[in-house]
């Protein structure tokens, strides 16, 4: 017989015990690991809708700015937003539209306070009971009579908190600021 040959016998494989453990801790990690998944998922998809909203706002700030003109915003529930620029003498135009995704839509959560700046809450969209919402070729808000107005939107999916978000408008500047739920407060 050849000595380089080695004989392994027994020493080839694995034991049941070692195989059922390695699986049984495969298993641990991947659970640890989807529960974290989901939360980030809950995150990146509450974002999504957040900078959604935050774009259309933007893009009728500045469409009102550059084309000198009043630009009104309007969000339909549970989810549509439409950025119309108003013709001079009459008329509209529509610039943009788009919708929330992810099945998000404005919603208010009933445990959660208002957003730091306080702007209101008694809507999921509140400009303070304007109808209407206007950014004029100066680059404020106001409401259909030209009063400035200061105003919130809250977005996220209904039965999951951690997709809450808030944006809120600040009328005299337009300035946009924004805000995730953390679980227990809300952070910019």
């Amino acid at each position: 017989m050849d000595d380089r040959i080695v004989s392994r016998g027994h020493d080839a494989g694995f034991t049941l015990v070692q195989l059922i453990a390695v699986l049984g801790l495969m298993m641990a990690v991947l659970g640890i690991g989807l529960g974290g998944f989901s939360q980030a998922l809950a995150n990146v998809q509450g974002d999504a809708s957040l900078n959604i909203v935050q774009w259309q706002l933007k893009l009728a700030r500045e469409t009102a700015i550059n084309q000198r003109r009043a630009v009104e915003i309007q969000f339909t529930n549970p989810n549509f937003i439409t950025v119309l620029r108003r013709e001079i003498p009459n008329g509209t135009t529509v610039i943009s539209t788009a919708v929330l995704e992810h099945r998000s839509e404005f919603h208010l959560f009933a445990a959660m306070p208002d957003t730091p700046d306080g702007f209101g809450r008694t809507t999921p969209i509140d400009f303070g009971g304007a109808g209407t919402v206007l950014f004029t070729a100066e680059g404020q808000v106001t409401d259909a009579a030209g009063n400035l107005v200061n105003g919130t939107i809250f977005v996220g999916q209904p039965g999951k908190p951690m997709t809450a978000r808030a944006l809120t408008v600040f009328g005299p500047t337009a300035a946009i600021r924004t805000f995730r739920w953390n679980g227990s407060a809300w952070r910019r």
